[in-house]
């Protein structure tokens, strides 16, 4: 039976919301924080119970009289400044606390890092696996499902190089993916025995024919993908 766990979740807009009720749906416990002047949307059965506090004093952070070792603070506040001063005030408040953020960009990323997020969740590189590492497995990957990919009409593919495409005996770091709205999950290596290799700024791995990308991308930018890897055009 899975553990269930005390969740004090930050923000309450799209993101928020499915998070919300994929967490409650396996048995944990949320707490909903919101800003004072935050717009909220409650379906009308819902039955979320919502603090509204000033995210900026420590007090009224303080008086959500929240274990702060057997909970995970989640900030998924609209605004990146908000879940940055989020980050700084809960460990200051809370040192050793497990404090998970949300990022839009890789400057984001750096930045609540930086702050002393424990995880950052980039939602435009999210996949299920780094997602379900950092929270829970059946919950967050139907959040991911519905959020990330169905919400923005991402999907994920895999497909296979053939010979004489413009990214044969090229090296990943060379090949501007997100220019063509592609994100780069993971090769699968014909040379390392079709190893899955998942790809970071550390991996800069040479494509060879045969070799297999695992990617997300919107349908339309997959089928530009496919259309110039079939008719050999190089994107510069």
């Amino acid at each position: 039976m899975q553990k269930q766990k005390n969740i004090v979740l930050f923000g309450y807009g799209t993101f928020g919301r499915q998070l919300y009720k994929n967490l409650r749906s396996r048995g944990h416990k949320v707490k909903v924080v919101v800003g004072l002047d935050d717009y909220v949307e409650v379906e009308s059965d819902s039955a979320v119970d919502i603090t509204r506090i000033n995210i900026k004093r420590n007090d009224d952070i303080l008086a959500l009289n929240v274990n702060a070792a057997e909970s995970i603070f989640y900030c998924a506040m609209n605004k990146t400044a908000n879940n940055l001063f989020l980050v700084l005030t809960l460990k200051s408040l809370y040192p050793q606390a497990n404090v998970i953020a949300n990022s839009n960009s890789n400057e984001t990323t750096r930045k609540l890092k930086y702050a002393g997020a424990t995880s950052v969740i980039d939602l435009y590189e999210a996949t299920s696996r780094r997602i379900v590492n950092v929270l829970t497995k059946p919950a967050v990957s139907m959040a991911l499902d519905e959020i990330v990919y169905k919400q923005n009409d991402l999907q994920m593919l895999e497909i296979e190089l053939q010979e004489n495409t413009f990214l044969e005996g090229r090296y990943v770091n060379e090949i501007k993916f997100r220019q063509m709205g592609i994100i780069l999950i993971a090769i699968i290596d014909k040379e390392l025995g079709y190893e899955l290799v998942f790809t970071d700024h550390r991996i800069n791995h040479k494509l060879d024919a045969g070799d297999i990308l695992v990617i997300v991308a919107k349908k339309e930018n997959i089928k530009k993908f496919q259309e110039m890897l079939k008719k050999g055009i190089n994107f510069e």
